[in-house]
C-alpha cells in the first residue's frame, strides 16, 4: 500500500498520468530482489530472467529453488508473528472445548448488560475461533474476545448455615445465659523519646536580659 500511495504522490506532483507512474512503481517493485527470498517476484513468476535495456550475457531461464524460498518466506511469517504478540501482549487462548461461556450483544440498549444471559457450551476451538451451541441446538461461532468465560455462581445468603452472632444469648438448659467474648486488652501506647532542649548559646545573654527585666 506504501507503494501506491508513493506512486500517486509522485505522479501528482510532476503533473504526469498516474496509471503510467503506478506500472512504473509496480515493475520496478516486481524486478527488484526481494527483502525475504532474495529473488526478484517477477522471476519466481514467470520463471525466467527479466529483459533489462543491456544484453543478456547469462541463460535467460531463471532456476531457483522453491524449497528454499518457502522456507525462508515461512521463517519470516513466524518472526514477524512473534514481534507482533508480543508487542500486543497475545496470549494462548484459555476457553478450551466443554466450558460454558456467555456471547457480546451485538446490538444492546442503554439499560443492557454488554453479554447475554444466555450460556453456550463450547464444542471446538481454533486459533481462536469458538463454536459454540446452546441447549436447544442451535449453533454460533464467535470470537474469543466476544465471549466471557462462566465460572461457578458464589452462594447465596440463603444457601450458607446462619451461625449465631457473638452478641446473642445462648439457649442452655431452658436459661437465656449472654455468650460474651473478653475483650483483648488493648496494648500501652509507649511515647516516642524525647531530646533533652536546651537554649541556644547565641541566645543565652538575651535570655539573661529577659529574666533581668522582669525581676
Amino acid at each position: 500500500m506504501k507503494l501506491v500511495n508513493k506512486a500517486m504522490s509522485a505522479a501528482a506532483a510532476s503533473g504526469t498520468n498516474y496509471i503510467e507512474e503506478l506500472n512504473a512503481a509496480v515493475h520496478a517493485y516486481n524486478a527488484a530482489a526481494h527483502s525475504v527470498t532474495g529473488v526478484p517476484p517477477e522471476e519466481v513468476m514467470t520463471g525466467r530472467k527479466i529483459r533489462r535495456g543491456l544484453p543478456l550475457i547469462f541463460p535467460t531461464k531463471a532456476t531457483h529453488d522453491d524449497d528454499l524460498i518457502n522456507a525462508k518466506d515461512r521463517k519470516s511469517k513466524i518472526e514477524a508473528k512473534q514481534r507482533e504478540d508480543a508487542k500486543r501482549g497475545a496470549r494462548q487462548c484459555r476457553i478450551k472445548p466443554g466450558d460454558m461461556v456467555i456471547v457480546e450483544r451485538q446490538l444492546r440498549a442503554k439499560a443492557e448488560s454488554r453479554f447475554d444471559p444466555q450460556k453456550y457450551t463450547v464444542t471446538e476451538e481454533r486459533n481462536g475461533m469458538l463454536v459454540l451451541a446452546d441447549t436447544n441446538g442451535q449453533i454460533l461461532k464467535r470470537h474469543v474476545s466476544q465471549t466471557k468465560k462462566v465460572y461457578d455462581w458464589r452462594h447465596t445468603e440463603e444457601d450458607q448455615p446462619k451461625q449465631p452472632d457473638s452478641g446473642h444469648t445462648d439457649h442452655r438448659d431452658g436459661e437465656l445465659q449472654p455468650n460474651f467474648q473478653a475483650e483483648a486488652p488493648v496494648p500501652s501506647v509507649i511515647d516516642r523519646p524525647i531530646r533533652e532542649r536546651k537554649t541556644p548559646e547565641y541566645l543565652k545573654n538575651y535570655v539573661r536580659v529577659v529574666e533581668e527585666t522582669k525581676e
